[in-house]
């Protein structure tokens, strides 16, 4: 199946939920249950800030949505493009992407860090370092890491492992079966916290830091409806901005 588990959200924290109140209901892609602090599956529900933010950005508009979790980010692009999906979160910009999918104003922003296992003895300036030195990177399956990481990845394929789950990534660092992993920073410093052996790369300071969006497919969504969503968006970036304050 093309889901794995879909789990229905309210955009109001109030009880009950009248889903004949939405004019229109948007399936939302996520690739990951275990993405603390932006999406946790907790006891048969998501949770986290991504879902938080949605339940902003949605409350007093005409619309509602539901989450149905894909096997990684590469499927849902795939879905979006046609139009089995309609919206992802947590979304870089590109211009490939942007061929399939309109853009919302950006709500967040994202950056990208560096961990190793603190046992490593491995000596590295920058992401070129690692490539040439011939470590293993740990990343995940279709996610956008910036430019120069593009240019590395066909390069230096058979040096990149890639998960579609964030904790199988941090697993196989702990157990030093990859050597470095890509992950957002606030994600890196919950899995540091539960994974003893894993560290920041303090001597790097970022991978990539990016603007984040969310992404409608242009098979179902409308620039009208779009207009919308972003004007939701402008409306409540004070709150915005402290869900996802660094």
């Amino acid at each position: 199946m093309n889901k794995l588990i879909t789990v229905f959200l309210c955009l109001l924290f109030t009880a009950p939920f009248n889903v004949f109140a939405c004019e229109r209901t948007f399936s939302v892609a996520s690739h990951d249950a275990f993405w603390p602090p932006y999406v946790m599956g907790i006891n048969g529900k998501l949770q986290g800030s991504e879902v938080d933010a949605l339940n902003i950005i949605f409350a007093d508009s005409p619309f509602c949505f539901e989450v149905k979790l894909l096997p990684n980010s590469k499927r849902a692009f795939i879905e979006l493009k046609y139009g089995r999906i309609d919206l992802e979160w947590a979304a870089s910009y590109t211009n490939e992407r942007a061929k399939y999918v309109h853009f919302s104003d950006n709500y967040r922003t994202e950056v990208m860090r560096l961990y190793e296992n603190k046992n490593n003895q491995h000596s590295v300036k920058n992401l070129e370092d690692i490539f040439k030195q011939g470590f293993i990177v740990g990343a995940n399956f279709g996610s956008y890491y910036g430019e120069e990481f593009e240019q590395y990845k066909t390069k230096y394929k058979k040096q990149i492992e890639y998960t579609s789950a964030t904790s199988k990534r941090f697993e196989m660092l702990n157990k030093q079966r990859i050597d470095f992993a890509i992950e957002d920073e606030l994600v890196g410093a919950y899995f540091g916290q539960k994974g003893s052996n894993i560290k920041l790369v303090t001597n790097i300071e970022y991978v990539n830091k990016d603007d984040i969006y969310l992404m409608f497919s242009k098979k179902t969504v409308s620039v009208t409806e779009l207009a919308i969503i972003n004007e939701r968006i402008n409306k409540n970036k004070t709150a915005l901005n402290a869900l996802f304050k660094y």
